[in-house]
């Protein structure tokens, strides 16, 4: 029996959660780049008088960093190790663009729906299609709006008027398909009924602290995106799972959501499960599964999982059907991010796909197939009315 080839490697990519940069300045030393490779909100503390043993890792290098350092030192030409491969790093990132644009072409992403809402203030969204050269869409983040508005408004049905009016004036820009919440980092996805008064009750507190739990007035504004996203028939993108540290773990699984889920008023509402609710991925397979309208992509998880990603892959269409998944990466600071998602999404799904063909699952021209769902059919035909 021929043994089975299949191959990604040609396949384009669209990044459906992925987050803006801007260039370095200073070229990076060893810890600055295994700092800024991490998800931690306080980065790991490493001693200016550091001496590593041979074949000692970095402090604070994990798998994701280890993995991504031996494909760099593969595409850049040097050595394999995180020595050698800052240095050449930093000889080709003195022009960020061409870098960028180099790394961007290696990998083949063609597009990248983008949060501008972090990193804050935000960054100026034609610098960055300017910097990677691939087509950017707009996913609109709510809580900015929310902070700001809090200042601004002297009154909840001030605030309440307000706040609605800017998600819809946002979600008439034809390059913004969507919003976005991150209500998983301040009260959890637990989502109540739409509670106007209840709400109300805790406009004071979350005017005096923005980061305030505020949890009704949050599931309230919650539900006032959803419902424009109806109007407007855009996606509604909704955090899931683990994130940096801030994260109310105990409620981040996307099981939470189901009861908002399937209330009959978003029945036709599409919502994007950001982060697959990893590592509740199961749970979030399950919910695209039952939900006509719900839809996950496998961003964080990869690559900041390392090989994580091939075991992430398999459980995952364990129930999830294959129209309902996009790839995805969170890159969020440098542009190496964006290029090993893709480099190693392509690898661990390439030995799924041949499993599947090897115990006779599906032909070798499905499952590439599939592949190419995920990589970027899935994002066409979900978001075909803003392409």
């Amino acid at each position: 029996m021929t043994k089975p080839n299949v191959s990604l490697q040609s396949v384009q990519a669209v990044d459906v959660h992925t987050h803006p940069f801007m260039p370095n300045r200073e070229p990076f030393s060893q810890a600055d780049f295994v700092r800024i490779l991490s998800l931690a909100v306080i980065p790991n503390q490493i001693p200016n008088d550091l001496v590593l043993h041979k074949h000692q890792p970095f402090p604070g290098a994990n798998m994701w960093v280890e993995i991504l350092t031996r494909r760099l030192a593969a595409y850049l030409g040097c050595e394999p190790s995180l020595e050698a491969v800052v240095a050449h790093r930093n000889e080709r990132a003195a022009d960020f663009q061409a870098y960028t644009r180099a790394l961007f072409q290696d990998a083949q992403v063609t597009g990248l729906v983008a949060d501008f809402g972090y990193p804050q203030p935000p960054i100026d969204k034609q610098m960055f299609a300017d910097l990677c050269g691939a087509r950017i869409w707009e996913i609109y983040r709510i809580e900015p709006v929310m902070v700001r508005l809090r200042k601004e408004c002297h009154s909840f049905g001030e605030f309440c008027e307000r706040y609605r009016a800017d998600l819809q004036q946002a979600l008439k820009r034809p390059e913004v398909v969507g919003l976005k919440s991150i209500i998983a980092y301040r009260s959890g996805l637990e989502i109540m009924a739409k509670d106007e008064a209840a709400a109300g009750e805790l406009w004071e507190d979350f005017r005096q602290n923005e980061r305030a739990e505020a949890k009704a007035l949050r599931d309230y504004c919650l539900h006032i995106a959803m419902e424009e996203c109806t109007r407007a028939d855009k996606v509604m993108h909704i955090h899931t799972g683990v994130g940096d540290g801030e994260v109310v773990l105990p409620k981040a699984s996307p099981s939470f959501l189901i009861a908002m889920l399937r209330d009959k008023k978003y029945a036709d509402t599409k919502v994007h499960l950001v982060h697959g609710g990893y590592p509740w991925i199961e749970e979030a397979a399950f919910i695209v599964s039952i939900l006509p309208n719900v839809y996950m992509d496998i961003s964080l998880q990869n690559p900041f999982s390392g090989h994580g990603v091939k075991r992430a892959l398999a459980q995952i269409f364990e129930f999830a059907p294959f129209d309902k998944v996009m790839y995805g990466s969170d890159a969020f600071t440098v542009p190496e991010m964006n290029w090993l998602g893709v480099q190693l999404f392509k690898e661990c799904f390439e030995d799924v796909l041949n499993s599947w063909v090897e115990r006779d699952y599906m032909d070798s021209e499905k499952a590439r197939y599939i592949g190419e769902m995920v990589l970027y059919r899935n994002f066409e035909r979900v978001y075909h009315k803003h392409l």
